[in-house]
């Protein structure tokens, strides 16, 4: 049997759950009162009569939930971007139950004008109307307690749900980066140089082995480290120029000025190898207009200046690794920036560098 998506709608919406729970609310109550007076929940049960005179306690508890619901509202919004605290559920508590004591009060006037009939025994009618004022008022505490309750649960369900998906982003991210330290594609090339060089020259064949072990070697040893040394990037580099001056030749020229102690200073993991490779593959090189590639470092800041020679095409990963690395400096709140000099014919990519004290 299909169902009514308008009657569908309806029961999951709030303004049809909060009178059906205050009607439950009312119905319970009276049933453990009269249980409590007579010994049976059912039996006597004049059920026209306390609804004639209980009309004005169920239109008090609609009003009562619409109120806390409303007001807890209001404060996770207010509140939201300052972040919950033990503050926040005392202001929330204190807001709640002095304007719920103000609507109980209210209400309690009204039933005692309209609904209550007067009776002789005025000091046992007075005390029953003061059980019937606390007993509300510990009704609406109790009910703010399970709405708060129940909220504090989905919050739970929630963040745990959020940490759930940052945990398989965080995966994703280290696969990924995993994927591009160990760069198939610069691994190919390697070995494509390599089948060449073992034929043509053994000993420079060896070197290359060396070399490119070392640099494999330092890929998979940083991967999971947040920041490394400058020198040892600088190292890096060394045998990064070698396997590439063993493809390129004198097509593409690496050269250095280091003008700082690069003990001291720090770099993420792998940023010249993303750096290199994004230069290389983003400029066309040939022997009679060879690709010129500058590293200088600074107290502040490590500079690559290379000769604007830009592809038509340039390769996607490439430029996918680029702007991750531009997005983890700016993420620990260090610049990554690219500048071009149309008239001298350079680009220049300035990246800021951590001190000792600031990544260890």
């Amino acid at each position: 049997m299909l169902q009514n998506p308008y009657i569908k709608g309806v029961s999951k919406s709030i303004h049809f759950w909060l009178p059906v729970a205050a009607f439950g609310v009312f119905f319970l109550l009276l049933g453990l009162l009269h249980y409590v007076n007579t010994g049976n929940a059912i039996q006597g049960f004049d059920m026209p009569g306390l609804l004639r005179e209980g009309w004005l306690v169920i239109v008090q508890l609609i009003i009562t939930l619409y109120f806390i619901f409303y007001s807890i509202q209001f404060f996770d919004r207010k509140f939201q971007r300052k972040g919950f605290s033990i503050r926040y559920y005392i202001y929330e508590m204190i807001f709640v139950l002095v304007i719920g004591f103000l609507i109980n009060g209210f209400f309690h006037l009204l039933f005692a004008t309209f609904i209550v009939v007067p009776e002789d025994d005025v000091k046992s009618l007075e005390q029953r109307m003061v059980n019937l004022e606390e007993m509300m008022q510990i009704l609406l505490l109790m009910i703010y307690g399970l709405m708060t309750g129940f909220r504090i649960f989905k919050n739970l369900q929630q963040k745990q749900m959020e940490v759930l998906q940052w945990q398989k982003e965080f995966a994703q991210t280290q696969f990924e980066a995993l994927k591009n330290q160990l760069n198939p594609h610069f691994l190919f090339n390697s070995l494509s140089v390599l089948t060449s060089l073992v034929y043509a020259d053994a000993d420079r064949a060896e070197e290359f082995i060396e070399k490119l072990s070392r640099t494999y070697r330092y890929l998979l040893d940083q991967r999971e480290k947040e920041a490394v040394k400058l020198s040892l990037e600088l190292e890096f580099l060394k045998n990064f120029r070698f396997l590439t001056e063993q493809r390129y030749g004198n097509k593409l020229q690496i050269t250095e000025q280091i003008q700082h102690d690069t003990d001291q200073l720090f770099i993420l993991p792998h940023t010249l190898l993303v750096l290199m490779e994004y230069i290389i593959g983003s400029n066309t090189m040939s022997a009679k207009k060879p690709l010129h590639i500058e590293v200088t470092v600074t107290p502040k800041a490590l500079f690559i200046r290379h000769s604007l020679q830009p592809k038509d095409l340039q390769t996607a990963h490439l430029l996918d690794q680029y702007n991750s690395l531009k997005s983890r400096y700016a993420d620990m709140k260090k610049s990554m920036e690219e500048s071009a000099d149309e008239i001298a014919g350079m680009v220049t990519i300035k990246t800021l560098l951590f001190y000792l004290n600031d990544k260890q």
